[in-house]
């Protein structure tokens, strides 16, 4: 008798272990899709290709490296500059970034998906030329035309602080939308102004530091105006702080 009870309970145990077996084997574990990249077609307004990576390595924490790679265009059409008798030609504009994010999310999940909260490091590197066809008067009142040149080099380092939500759908496809996204920075500038009429180089001189002028004491002692000759102007402005706001929307793949 007590040899049968013994083989009951074991049987018993065995079925219970087997079954368990079955249900364990039949449940669908979640698939955790860590990593996205990621397109942002607002920067195409400034000729930029931009593109993110952001993995996830906590369940609430993730890091984005985001790069920038300048698209040389032209820009008059863009700004709608060219106008009557002036034209601007031989023109292009275009922006290099580099971004490093630290992102922590709201939920616990495994995917990079919820609201976040992000602070992050950005460098900038902005390039444009141009140049500008236009017509004046001599000093006895005939029509002339004469050229100028126009280079701008900048570059900012900026830090700032960004929240959002990115959500997922169809478990791959990632949709970021980045608002409240708020930076200071410096800026280093180096522009010059060239032109066929000594006139008028005079003429851009004098607004340059009229402009300079208006400018709030801190801002205008970091830039400085030179002449080069009897025909340029350069500008150049060093650790010049402003403020800045970014917002937008991005598309990315999840895997």
């Amino acid at each position: 008798m007590k040899t049968k009870l013994l083989f009951f309970a074991f049987t018993l145990l065995t079925i219970n272990l087997a079954g368990q077996e079955v249900k364990d084997s039949t449940i669908v574990k979640p698939v955790g899709r860590k990593n996205v990249i990621k397109f942002l077609p607002v920067n195409l307004v400034f000729n930029s290709l931009s593109f993110e990576y952001e993995r996830k390595f906590t369940p609430k924490s993730s890091f984005i490296l985001g790069v920038g790679f300048p698209s040389s265009k032209p820009f008059p059409s863009m700004i709608n500059l060219n106008s009557g008798s002036d034209k601007i030609t031989n023109d292009v504009f275009s922006t290099m970034s580099i971004r490093a994010a630290y992102r922590h999310y709201s939920g616990h999940r495994i995917q990079p998906s919820g609201f976040y909260f992000s602070p992050y490091f950005k460098y900038q590197k902005i390039n444009a030329s141009a140049d500008y066809l236009r017509t004046g008067t001599d000093p006895n009142g005939n029509d002339k035309q004469y050229q100028e040149k126009y280079s701008i080099d900048g570059s900012t380092i900026n830090f700032g602080v960004q929240s959002g939500v990115q959500f997922l759908i169809a478990k791959r496809v990632a949709v970021d939308f980045y608002f409240l996204g708020f930076e200071a920075g410096l800026a280093s500038i180096t522009a010059t102004v060239k032109s066929t009429d000594t006139n008028m180089i005079n003429e851009v001189e004098s607004n340059v530091r009229d402009n300079l002028d208006q400018l709030p004491s801190f801002l205008a002692k970091k830039i400085k105006v030179n002449r080069n000759g009897t025909d340029q102007v350069d500008v150049t402005g060093t650790s010049i702080p402003y403020p800045w706001f970014r917002s937008g929307i991005s598309l990315g793949i999840a895997f």
